[in-house]
């Protein structure tokens, strides 16, 4: 049993800095060694010290199938490698998930203003807590008695196809957002750039044989000039009927109307004769004024709008649905994230206490400021019943001994933190 357990060293324990959070959100998964015989003595000397003497923290059993099968010291040495891999990817993807959860709550409540969003909204603590302190191996979509590695495959599958899904999912929705932030654009900014024909009706526009409307804006700091001058920018010569030469303005006059205006310009509707529109658009360019070519589509501004209004409402369906579908992955995701610590207790325990297996599983929730006190009961408690490879030597420095544990906390027992503050 020596020489199994010396062979071991560097995988028996998962070792993790200690970062204490205030608040909920943070829960220990640990292997404790059995004491006085028994699991549920251990079990029994665990809640006596953190629950009923001090009040520390609250503690739920973790069950572990009996029926998990071993396999050999290699198989269990390479899988603790590989389910410290996968567990870190099954992470990534519960925390993708996760935020988009907490966004798609803001968005629902806030109209999609996520400022300030922590990752404890969205109404997801209920299902974290329900997730970890209340969790039952699903035997039949895990059958315990399959071979480890197996398991691992079978949780592994279903995570990289949510993720897979998630990334197709928020593609599509970018997309569709994208489509309606440059369709919203052309009726947004100012009048110099944005699109007018939903400003302009139908009798602003005039559209004749002989004349024509030119639309034009103008700094507000030049209104006045404009309307003084807009019927001189331009003439056009013709003979009368007495055989003289007459001048008559491009512009028809007292035709300029605001149609629309912001804090910069004014649109201004101006008619002109059709024969001089090109030579009134000129002069009011030289004059500094914007000249907007338009051309009065009511159907074009009435399609645009439905358009804007149908992309809006799918915009917003999809929000909806991709929210919703977050929300049940997000619980299938910590369902296989516990399936996955179930795993890794059960190898590292065996790697960590030998065979046959025994230890008692468990979910510890430290108490808010309770998380250092909790470590030193639990170290007081099981560390005289483990080697002097786990404790501190005398001059108080670490003894990294085979695992290398270096500046890592290093416990006298197997020790996963969940923590959903993150």
């Amino acid at each position: 049993e020596q020489g199994f357990q010396h062979r071991t060293h560097r995988y028996w324990s998962e070792r993790e800095r200690m970062t204490y959070e205030e608040g909920d959100g943070v829960y220990w998964v640990v292997s404790l060694p059995v004491l006085g015989g028994s699991a549920e003595a251990t079990w029994d000397a665990v809640q006596q010290n953190t629950v009923y003497a001090q009040d520390l923290s609250t503690n739920f059993k973790l069950n572990v199938p009996e029926t998990l099968r071993v396999g050999t010291l290699d198989s269990l040495l390479e899988l603790s490698d590989e389910l410290q891999r996968d567990a870190q990817s099954l992470e990534a993807t519960c925390a993708k998930l996760r935020r988009q959860c907490v966004e798609g709550a803001a968005a629902t409540t806030s109209g999609g203003d996520y400022a300030g969003v922590g990752t404890n909204m969205g109404g997801l603590e209920a299902e974290d807590s329900e997730a970890i302190e209340s969790f039952e191996w699903n035997e039949a979509k895990y059958p315990s008695n399959r071979p480890l590695k197996e398991l691992v495959e079978r949780v592994m599958e279903g995570v990289h196809r949510t993720d897979d899904a998630l990334k197709v999912k928020l593609s599509e929705y970018s997309s569709s957002r994208a489509n309606l932030a440059a369709l919203s654009r052309k009726s947004q900014g100012s009048l110099a750039v944005r699109e007018i024909g939903s400003l302009v009706k139908e009798e602003d526009y005039v559209s004749t044989e002989n004349l024509c409307t030119c639309m034009l804006v103008v700094p507000n700091s030049s209104k006045k000039e404009f309307t003084k001058t807009y019927e001189r920018y331009a003439n056009f010569s013709f003979i009368n009927q007495e055989g003289r030469s007459a001048h008559v303005s491009a512009a028809v006059p007292r035709s300029a109307k605001v149609v629309a205006e912001d804090k910069d310009y004014t649109l201004y509707r101006v008619v002109c004769f059709s024969r001089t529109v090109d030579t009134f658009k000129q002069a009011a360019r030289e004059k500094g004024v914007q000249v907007r070519e338009f051309k009065f589509d009511e159907g074009k501004v009435e399609e645009e709008r439905e358009n804007l209004a149908d992309l809006k409402q799918e915009c917003r369906e999809m929000e909806d649905a991709l929210h919703e579908w977050s929300r049940t992955a997000y619980r299938e995701t910590l369902d296989s994230w516990m399936h996955m610590l179930t795993i890794r207790i059960f190898v590292e325990s065996i790697l960590r206490y030998g065979l046959p297996p025994s230890f008692q599983a468990a979910v510890l929730k430290p108490n808010r400021r309770c998380e250092i006190k909790v470590r030193a009961v639990l170290a007081n408690q099981f560390g005289k019943h483990v080697s002097n490879h786990w404790r501190k030597n005398g001059d108080g420095d670490d003894n990294k001994g085979a695992a290398g544990a270096g500046q890592d906390e290093v416990f006298p027992y197997v020790s996963f933190t969940v923590n959903f503050n993150k």
